[in-house]
This record gives C-alpha cells, sequence and structure tokens, in this order.
C-alpha cells in the first residue's frame, strides 16, 4: 500500500526518505523535505504565539514500515499522533516488546486531528486493527472539530476494534498568547469524555490528570515530555491496553 508523502515540496526542495529502527527492532521510514527546517526557523521567528500546527506539512513523518502495520493489525497496536507520539514511541515500543505485541506508528510533529485522521482512514482501506491508540487534540483549538473526528474515526472502526483516545494537557508557559489553551484544553478533553460515553469500544487514556498533579514534572514547555512524562504516558497507554483485550497466556 502506498502512501502520499504528508511533507509540502517547496520550489526547489528535494523530498527523500530515511530509515531508522526504534527500540523494539521496528524499521520505521521518516519523511523529510529538504529547507523545511528553514522555513519554519523563518515563520517562528515572526512570532513566538504561532499556533504549534503552523507548517505541520513540512515537518518530518514518522511512519512505520508497511510490514509492521500488517503484523500490528492483529498482534500490536496501530498508533496515530503528533510530536510527542514521534518523540515517545520507541520507548512505547520497547515496552510491549516484552509482551508480544507490535507498535506501528504515523506520527507527525504539530498536526492537527483532522488531517491524522484522513491518513488513518485511508490505512484502514486495507483492514481494522485489534487495537487503535490516537493521541491527538493538542494542535487542536476548536472542540467542535475533533468531536467531529472522533465520530469520523468510530463510524470507520468496527466494533471489534478497541479506540484508546489519549486526552490532552496544554499549557504553553514559554510561549506568549497561549491563555486559550486551558480553556481548548478543557473543551477538547470534555469532547473526548463525551465520545468514550458513547461507544463502548472508545477508552479514553487520561493523560491530563496524571500531568495535571505536576506539570513541570512531566512537561518541558508546557506540551513536550520530560523523559518523567515520557515513562509515565508510556505506562498509561500500556496499562489501558492490557486492560482490555488482552490475549490469553498459556
Amino acid at each position: 500500500m502506498s502512501h502520499p508523502s504528508t511533507a509540502a515540496v517547496l520550489p526547489g526542495a528535494r523530498t527523500r526518505t530515511k530509515t531508522r529502527t526504534n527500540l523494539a527492532g521496528l524499521t520505521m521510514r521518516r519523511v523529510v523535505t529538504t529547507a523545511a527546517a528553514a522555513v519554519l526557523a523563518a515563520t517562528t521567528s515572526l512570532s513566538a504565539a504561532l499556533p504549534t500546527h503552523a507548517a505541520w506539512r513540512d515537518n518530518t513523518r514518522t511512519l512505520s514500515a508497511e510490514r509492521t502495520w500488517q503484523i500490528a493489525r492483529t498482534h500490536g497496536i496501530w498508533m496515530f499522533g503528533d510530536s510527542i507520539t514521534a518523540a515517545d514511541s520507541p520507548d512505547l515500543a520497547g515496552l510491549l516488546r516484552p509482551t508480544g505485541r507490535v507498535l506501528a506508528v504515523d506520527a507527525t510533529p504539530g498536526i492537527p486531528t483532522e488531517p491524522a485522521v484522513d491518513q488513518l482512514l485511508e490505512r484502514l482501506r486495507s483492514g481494522p486493527p485489534r487495537r487503535l491508540v490516537m493521541a491527538l487534540g493538542t494542535n487542536d483549538s476548536d472542540a467542535r472539530v475533533v468531536s467531529r473526528q472522533i465520530a469520523r474515526v468510530m463510524s470507520a472502526v468496527p466494533a471489534t476494534t478497541t479506540v484508546y483516545w489519549v486526552n490532552i494537557w496544554k499549557y504553553r508557559w514559554l510561549n506568549r498568547g497561549t491563555e486559550g489553551d486551558r480553556a481548548a484544553t478543557a473543551a477538547i478533553n470534555a469532547a473526548i469524555g463525551r465520545a468514550d460515553r458513547g461507544h463502548p469500544n472508545l477508552q479514553t487514556v487520561d493523560w491530563w490528570a496524571t500531568v495535571e498533579s505536576d506539570p513541570h514534572r512531566y512537561l518541558r514547555d508546557g506540551v513536550h515530555t520530560l523523559p518523567a512524562g515520557r515513562a509515565a504516558r508510556n505506562h498509561l497507554i500500556v496499562s489501558a491496553v492490557h486492560g482490555q483485550g488482552q490475549p490469553a497466556r498459556h
């Protein structure tokens, strides 16, 4: 199954694909656009208050190899996310490895929920997974949009797919003009909670409650994880997945 690059190709830019191996020994592809970093740096210098999803199409997309997706459909987890997932997923794959589960990842820094769901729906054409982790919403400001995207996901997957939606904690204390982060976080998490109550195969992973207890312990900038946050977030995901749909051990 082929996938279009999510990186916008700029005039004179060159697109290339790199491979790397995560801690679980899984080959992953990274789609890179030359000159994207320069564009982001120039844009960011104009305003420190730009939304975190600005120019997300120019960012590096972490994408597992096709064979990994095939294995993870029945013997692991599909995961869609943003920069937090891109940074934390290698350690998560390592935690899952002793359980015999494979992690397949599609993560782009700054990506809002809607285009990430578009990518999921494209992936679902080859068949649904048993377990799906959606770690999205941080790069959204409108809870109504997130609510619609959750509905799209739940309409697209069968009842045999368990969806684990990681809720958000966002207050970018290093930036100006982010007073709306708390209100957006509350509204988006409420939308996730309502969807959870309306779908028996949807489970909220409550990242917000963990971070709220001590934000500076878990986050370096009000969004992205410190080592303690990475460990805690991955533990929440593993615990949620082990709580539902765990294969019998003999």
